[in-house]
């Protein structure tokens, strides 16, 4: 009887595994940072199977850890931790912006999303 009990487990537990969302372990918050300086917004995933992008004011950014267009910008990734940073290097004006890191839907998850509002403050305004 107790045999019969373990084996009647086995296919469950493969079952709970497939059923684990994608969701977020760290989702981007909003940042200030001084023009000139370095801005990191941070998205971690659990139970990542999506694919994963980054969007500037809507507009998608990719799904490279180098950004065509933006030098400054670059993904610090590890697919393995579901680990999809943003790093913008010497931060300015124009990357002032609502930033997302976008979650792609992927078998039996639906695609998650979440903003974070950057704000670049200008040298100039502390004097």
């Amino acid at each position: 009887m107790f045999r019969f009990f373990v084996c009647s487990l086995v296919p469950v537990i493969p079952m709970l595994l497939c059923n684990a969302q994608q969701k977020f372990r760290i989702v981007p918050r909003d940042l200030q940072v001084l023009e000139g300086t370095e801005a990191l917004l941070r998205c971690e995933i659990y139970n990542l199977v999506g694919a994963v992008q980054w969007t500037k004011d809507g507009f998608a950014l990719g799904f490279s850890h180098t950004i065509p267009g933006y030098p400054r910008y670059s993904v610090l990734a590890d697919k393995n931790q579901g680990i999809y940073n943003l790093r913008i290097s010497n931060a300015s004006i124009e990357d002032d912006a609502e930033y997302q890191c976008q979650v792609g839907p992927a078998k039996f998850n639906s695609a998650i999303r979440a903003n974070a509002r950057l704000t670049v403050i200008c040298k100039y305004y502390l004097a």
